[in-house]
């Protein structure tokens, strides 16, 4: 009986990557409604303002002094005014000649040193009073704590803004373009419910004259601190300390190199689902660079992305094709990345080590049993890296279970590299083998 791997090297492709057009983490038809405040007149007044916006650290340097008049024309704050139990959305806007003016809807509290919330967003667009759409690299600034005094139809709003996420830039040649995953940034403000929704798709940066890129503000969504940079043709993973990205703290790191990588390791690690697995480089191919799996898709992939928890080393095999399709559109969606089936072509150049190639029959020797599981020493599948890699570092090309290729005639499908059931013969770099049906 043959095992066919359909998703045995999960590659991804840099050329499709870059056209992502994934949805922000927080839908926004899955914020929760609030009850609005009693519908009322819109009120419209001066507001005068205590303090200013806290700069970043500068890498230990002493924290920027508050900017009290440092305002642009048409600069906008939004306040978020407390009234008993009920909130208040407002929205201030400055004028060279005019001050602050403030319009909300509904009636403010009276009193002194009250309760409010304020928001400052560097070149944000609003598209409506409540709502704030963000740029693709957002820097916000807020006071959760601020106070406003509001008597005899004065307003006096007192606040400190300091910044909401940490900030990053990366140090290279100038021209570089990187793509950065791993920092979660904000994509929209709602101030009638105080909420914001996130997006951790790929970053696109470059380095400029200056030698580095511009600075990139977020945050990490996950306990584990990880950024992800991909390169044109390479691709390293760096785990973090909890000071990256702090809020208020600025930081920067130089772009790693295949020569000089420091605390970066080679190839990007992904985790779907709670499952961790590691993305190959393979640069030097004639179509471009892209990425391909360093294992088998283990069973601890495939049930976990499917929602049944797993932790097995096997790799998953004998699955449909639908089944296959399903999986990858979940992972897809999950990571925000895009993966599918490598072609015949990519399986082939990955599998004879790419352009490190020491032109072995299998992957990563001329003798099978160091590299394959195949019929001269296995009568099960076996759990993956159970042999050496080849000269990219990727396991089990040769042997163990066959992997499916895009390669196919109507609905036959071509796998390769042979499976534990076949001969030596038949788990070579070129082993095509025999055509499937789904």
């Amino acid at each position: 009986m043959s095992y066919i791997h359909l998703l045995s090297k999960s590659v991804l492709l840099m050329s499709l990557v870059c056209g992502i057009a994934a949805c922000s983490e927080d839908q926004l038809s899955d914020i929760p409604s609030e009850e609005k405040t009693e519908e009322s007149e819109v009120h419209t007044l001066k507001m005068n303002l205590v303090g200013g916006v806290v700069g970043y650290d500068r890498q230990g340097q002493t924290r920027a002094e508050t900017r009290a008049t440092s305002w642009k024309e048409g600069d906008r704050i939004y306040i978020l005014f407390y009234n008993g139990d009920s909130t208040i959305p407002g929205e201030a806007t400055y004028s060279a000649s005019n001050g602050w003016t403030v319009s909300f809807s509904g009636n403010l509290a009276t009193g002194s040193e009250l309760k409010c919330e304020t928001r400052y967003f560097v070149n944000a667009t609003s598209s409506t009073s409540t709502q704030v759409t963000l740029h693709a690299n957002p820097e916000i600034y807020e006071a959760p704590a601020a106070l406003y005094t509001y008597q005899d139809n004065a307003l006096l709003v007192k606040t400190n803004l300091s910044p909401k996420t940490g900030r990053i830039r990366f140090t290279g040649q100038t021209g570089d373009t990187i793509q950065v995953r791993g920092i979660t940034t904000y994509t929209t403000y709602l101030a009638e419910t105080n909420h914001f929704t996130t997006s951790n798709e790929l970053i696109t940066a470059a380095v400029n004259t200056n030698g580095s890129t511009p600075y990139l503000y977020g945050y990490f969504a996950e306990e584990k601190h990880t950024i992800g940079l991909i390169g044109a043709d390479c691709a390293f993973t760096r785990e973090c300390t909890a000071e990256v990205l702090k809020a208020g703290e600025s930081g920067y790191m130089a772009i790693p190199t295949e020569k000089q990588h420091n605390n970066w390791q080679s190839g990007l690690y992904v985790t779907a689902s709670g499952v961790e697995f590691k993305m190959i480089p393979v640069s030097g191919y004639s179509d471009g660079f892209y990425l391909i799996g360093e294992t088998e898709v283990t069973e601890a992939l495939y049930k976990s992305v499917n929602g049944t928890a797993s932790t097995s080393q096997l790799p998953v095999s004998s699955i449909s094709y639908s089944n296959m399709t399903a999986f990858i559109n979940i992972i897809n969606f999950d990571t925000k990345l895009q993966f599918g089936l490598p072609s015949a072509a990519q399986w082939k150049y990955a599998a004879k080590g790419g352009k490190y190639s020491q032109g072995y029959n299998y992957s990563g020797s001329d003798t099978p049993g160091d590299v394959a599981w195949y019929s001269g020493n296995a009568s099960a599948k076996q759990p993956v890296k159970g042999k050496a890699p080849n000269e990219l570092g990727i396991y089990d090309m040769s042997g163990n279970v066959q992997e499916m290729t895009t390669e196919k005639t109507n609905s036959y499908f071509y796998p390769y590299g042979g499976s534990f059931t076949d001969a030596a013969s038949s788990c070579t770099v070129n082993s095509r083998n025999t055509s499937v049906y789904y």
